[in-house]
């Protein structure tokens, strides 16, 4: 696969350097249901209820996300005034942060130490908005959709190689001393470099001629008159419901595997991991062929009917007797990452198109309030409705996509891509 070069190759480094914070960031998600569940974590007493584990692991999901919201609209911001490199490195730096403060609140059995962690995460660590601003300004309208497509093929192949490494360093080495530290240590190093390629090689995209006082930054006119957008407001509810759905499946289905099939840590990594590479394949080589042939109309609702599909196999995974279909949560995982992150490259090349290059930092800072917000409260939800039911969560989990849909096939869908 060729990558047209654009804006001296500025999309290059970019891709680089998110390559190595999303390997950075997702070596650390699957070892979070170990750390909440498995009796061997030192956060947690043996004899610690399924109940509270499933309260505490909703909490642990939804901190950074709730931090998000206040956060990555601000930083977003701060990108259109100040230049996207400065914000980028931030972002680098705070997963650099996480990664060394997660690791030592694991390694002394320290909550409160983790959760501070993931505070830091959610303020600090959010590189995506950044990158989809950078994007919107180095593309054209035509080429846009597969730029955003290169960006999460580089995103999904860090979530492909984190968790593999993380799951099979769990607890591979010295683990009576590190616990399940270990990866965590490992994701600083990954995050380290990419702090190095964001000062040394990205180049900045989006130069600013008059150095701006930082609270004009905040002006209330020119954040509304994106934010309250009749477009950006259709393509935000069609986000926001899509998302339900995925944050639900994605959160949720690592401790469901570890307590209904028992999945050991290199299972729940290689799990996650092969999720990713669906995830990485679609935007690789599934938006160019669909590109070919269809309209972003027509290939918003082939990928939104990919991620119901996948939903319900997984539903009907739930609910068949014993554990003899096994191999269909595997199988259903394929349509529900290939059709997710399809849909996502569609909804933020919406968003770009509607506002104008001076304010791509400010319209990718509200698609990352909309999914803070409902990654959040899924992850709070959820976490409340699984100390009930363990497998609640992935039934419910096709109800947003299902809406979308919907919703798409009324006149609300004529609207939306009428730009």
């Amino acid at each position: 696969m060729q990558i047209k070069q654009t804006k001296s190759n500025t999309i290059v480094p970019l891709l680089w350097v998110m390559l190595f914070d999303h390997t950075s960031l997702n070596i650390t998600f699957p070892i979070l249901t170990l750390l909440f569940f498995d009796l061997q974590s030192h956060l947690f007493p043996p004899d610690t209820s399924h109940a509270v584990r499933s309260m505490w692991y909703g909490l642990c999901l939804a901190i950074p996300h709730i931090v998000n919201l206040i956060m990555t609209p601000i930083l977003s911001a701060l990108s259109d005034e100040f230049g996207r490199k400065k914000i980028l490195l931030v972002g680098t730096l705070g997963a650099l942060l996480f990664a060394l403060t997660a690791a030592l609140g694991i390694f002394f059995g320290l909550l409160s130490l983790l959760f501070l962690g993931r505070f830091i995460q959610g303020a600090f660590s959010r590189t995506n908005p950044i990158a989809q601003a950078v994007i919107g300004d180095i593309s054209t309208r035509e080429n846009k959709v597969r730029n955003m497509g290169y960006l999460q093929l580089s995103i999904s192949l860090g979530a492909f190689i984190g968790p593999i490494i993380g799951g099979y360093f769990a607890n591979q080495f010295y683990f009576s001393t590190l616990n399940f530290s270990a990866p965590y240590w490992i994701a600083s190093f990954f995050a380290g470099i990419s702090c190095l390629l964001t000062l040394f090689f990205f180049k900045e995209t989006h130069l600013i001629k008059n150095q701006p006082a930082v609270w004009n930054v905040f002006k209330l006119p020119s954040l509304k008159k994106v934010f309250f957008h009749p477009q950006v407001l259709r393509v935000s509810a069609i986000l926001l419901l899509s998302q339900i759905s995925w944050s639900m499946y994605y959160q949720f289905i690592p401790p469901i595997l570890k307590t209904t099939l028992g999945f050991n840590a290199h299972s729940l990594g290689l799990f996650v991991g092969l999720v990713a590479l669906w995830l990485a394949l679609a935007t690789g080589f599934g938006i160019k062929f669909l590109q070919e042939y269809f309209t972003l109309k027509e290939i918003l609702f082939i990928s939104l009917y990919l991620v119901l599909l996948g939903l319900v196999l997984s539903v009907l995974f739930c609910v068949s007797p014993g554990k003899s279909y096994s191999l269909l949560i595997w199988i259903a995982a394929i349509p529900t990452a290939v059709g997710d992150v399809i849909a996502y490259s569609c909804l933020t090349t919406l968003y770009s198109d509607v506002v104008e290059k001076e304010e791509q930092g400010k319209v990718m800072g509200i698609c990352f309030i909309v999914v803070a917000l409902i990654w959040s409260l899924t992850a709070m939800l959820g976490g409340v409705i699984m100390s009930f039911n363990e497998l609640l969560p992935l039934l419910l989990s096709p109800v947003g996509i299902l809406f979308s849909i919907i919703l798409l096939h009324l006149k609300f869908g004529e609207k939306l891509f009428k730009l």
